[in-house]
């Protein structure tokens, strides 16, 4: 695999739909560009976490379906938690609540480590990497096109909410949020519980 396909992969991997781009996209509308950046420092500290518990050879513990039932779980209950916040706060006048800047980065944070299917993905895609010795410049190549991906989404999400927003609007956008949470949530849940059953 070249460099090239690895900042390919890390842009379609950050595309894709999931926690992570969700929560990136719903602060934005519900904030500003410089509140889904803080929500994106969050959500790549989680990753580099996963990067270091790969590295210092703990990723037989990252897959373990004990350890994955856990992070499923209390991440089914973490999104669980944010599927309801959103949705209380769905009709709230757009920008009105102002969270100190770390919560931003806190939530990206933890939404990022909810989510099990991170340790797999790294795992599949920098080990081989890791046994080369070429495992800086696989990050430079893999997170540009991560970075890349949602900063392009964070600015065009900026400028729908600059032109097009209003109140209805980011009501119908915080409702869909919600439930779209709310189904990871469901997702996780399902997930922690089918590592159960293989334990058991």
């Amino acid at each position: 695999m070249s460099f090239i396909e690895l900042s390919v992969i890390g842009f379609i991997a950050a595309l894709t739909p999931g926690p992570d781009i969700l929560f990136i996209v719903q602060t934005t509308i519900n904030h500003s560009f410089k509140e889904g950046l803080k929500a994106l420092s969050g959500i790549l500290t989680g990753n580099f976490i996963v990067i270091a518990i790969l590295i210092i050879g703990l990723s037989s513990v990252g897959r373990s379906a004990y350890f994955q039932m856990l992070i499923s779980f209390f991440g089914g209950i973490y999104l669980f938690y944010v599927a309801h916040e959103i949705f209380k706060h769905r009709k709230d006048e757009v920008r009105v609540r102002q969270p100190k800047a770390k919560t931003f980065y806190l939530k990206g944070l933890t939404v990022n480590l909810s989510n099990p299917k991170a340790i797999i993905f790294f795992s599949a895609i920098i080990a081989p990497f890791l046994e080369r010795g070429k495992l800086i410049s696989t990050l430079m190549f893999l997170f540009g096109g991560i970075v890349l991906a949602f900063i392009l989404t964070i600015a065009l999400t900026e400028m729908l909410r600059k032109n097009f927003l209003n109140p209805k609007v980011a009501t119908i956008i915080n409702t869909v949020s919600s439930l779209i949470f709310f189904f990871f949530s469901v997702e996780l849940l399902h997930y922690s519980y089918s590592k159960l059953m293989l334990i058991l």
